[in-house]
């Protein structure tokens, strides 16, 4: 019984490094291109402690509001 738990545990750890490996080896996400970054001025408040903060810089579309305090921060007006 020692034996089928040492060798469950082995290939556990076997199977977690070459996850880590092939995680490290694929490297960070690409850069969002320059042209669908456009300069905006939104600000937000955080609900819970009263964060301010301001989105300067944001890809096209809707921009989603930061998370703060594990919330969703509030446009500020």
């Amino acid at each position: 019984m020692t034996i089928v738990i040492a060798l469950l545990l082995g290939i556990l750890f076997l199977a977690f490094t070459v996850w880590s490996i092939r995680f490290i080896a694929s490297g960070p996400p690409p850069e969002p291109s320059l042209d669908t970054v456009h300069s905006v001025d939104v600000p937000y408040l955080c609900t819970v402690c009263g964060l301010s903060l301001t989105v300067t810089e944001a890809q096209d579309g809707e921009i989603t509001a930061p998370r703060h305090c594990r919330e969703d921060m509030v446009r500020a007006i």
